[in-house]
């Protein structure tokens, strides 16, 4: 039997102050996409049917702030594996968990644009879109000197008192190397970017996530892994894809978050095929009498053996134990309508696979 039962949603607008409405009861769509490549999340909702003073209210910008919460009011807690890295201090959002409910925030960020519309001559909206602590990846700036005998810590203790005026705090902190450097510093530049150096220094990918920077080690994960099965939420077949590990679909969960894990049934899991494109795209191909390419289907080997040539492009790692660590994540929800997903793109824990570009390029 099915664990997730009573969708729970919650909309609030809010203005600098925090205060603000709750816009939770109309008829709102609404699709959040979250990367691990550090490009801010962004969020799109869409509210129906508003009276006109709260139509105004809204695209006269008095609310700066967007908040979304999602799930269910029914979601019992479900079996957890223990036997990863976990990074403890991973910042805990509105979640509920008595009486077996489970929703938390899937969203908040700064408003940038409204807009409204109409879909029929009944039927009205405001659609707003807001990013995840946008201010602060485009216009937090750092000019300073450090002097010599600094660590990579160090300098993150810079940048870090150069985003609090943006309203962001310290979320997950990897192990920094213990490197110390003999020579003095300038740190001139966009705070993002030496960010981006942090991260690199760590072995670590790094977001903004709900206000505060997250900068997660490759080989950790922000939570344990969550089991997806038909009774807890996952929806048809995991695809293997090339590159990229497995997609997954699933009821929205608020447990599930960027850099999490989840575990799924191996057997549920749709293996990829190769197409004519990955075979014929690289260097294992002949043309047969009629000039058309063909794989080819044996090499000799260094010893001068026939030995079956290898596709030039693989599907990606499949987790032996199943399981996986998130790797983007896209909510899609409607409150009056049948949608009510994530979308999930992950690749099995410990993958040695690079992960295609399509993949790493997807970005709000």
């Amino acid at each position: 039997m099915s664990q997730n039962w009573m969708r729970h949603f919650e909309l609030r607008l809010l203005d600098e102050n925090g205060k603000g409405i709750s816009l939770s009861d109309f008829k709102v769509t609404f699709e959040v996409e979250r990367n691990d490549n550090k490009w801010p999340a962004v969020g799109t909702v869409k509210i129906y049917n508003l009276s006109p003073q709260t139509q105004n209210r809204i695209m006269q910008r008095e609310f700066a702030k967007i908040v979304l919460i999602a799930g269910y009011d029914g979601l019992a807690p479900d079996v957890r594996t223990s036997d990863v890295g976990i990074a403890r201090d991973i910042p805990t959002s509105e979640v509920g968990n008595s009486n077996g409910s489970n929703y938390g925030v899937i969203f908040s960020g700064d408003i940038r644009f409204t807009v409204t519309g109409k879909d029929n001559p009944v039927d009205s909206w405001v659609q707003v879109q807001a990013c995840d602590s946008v201010e602060a990846f485009t216009n937090a700036f750092i000019n300073t000197s450090i002097s010599k005998g600094y660590t990579t810590e160090d300098i993150y203790i810079e940048l870090m008192r150069r985003l609090e005026p943006y309203g962001i705090s310290r979320g997950i902190v990897p192990e920094f190397p213990s490197t110390v450097f003999p020579r003095g510093r300038a740190l001139f530049g966009y705070v993002h970017n030496y960010l981006d150096e942090i991260a690199t220094q760590c072995k670590a990918t790094w977001q903004f996530n709900y206000g505060k920077v997250d900068i997660v080690a490759r080989d950790r994960a922000t939570h344990e892994a969550v089991v997806l099965n038909s009774n807890t939420g996952l929806i048809g077949m995991p695809q293997q894809t090339i590159g990229a590990g497995v997609n997954v679909r699933c009821l929205i969960n608020s447990e599930i978050l960027l850099n999490g894990l989840i575990q799924l049934d191996q057997a549920s899991v749709y293996r990829n095929k190769l197409t004519e494109q990955d075979l014929f795209s690289g260097r294992f191909v002949e043309k047969d009498i009629n000039g058309n390419l063909v794989p080819i289907t044996k090499i000799r080997d260094e010893n001068g053996n026939l030995i079956n040539a290898p596709a030039t492009s693989q599907p990606a790692s499949v987790a032996t134990d199943g399981v996986y660590k998130v790797r983007y994540i896209s909510y899609t929800g409607d409150t009056r309508g049948q949608a009510w997903y994530m979308d999930l793109a992950c690749e099995a824990r410990g993958s040695t696979d690079v992960p295609s570009s399509s993949f790493m390029n997807k970005q709000g």
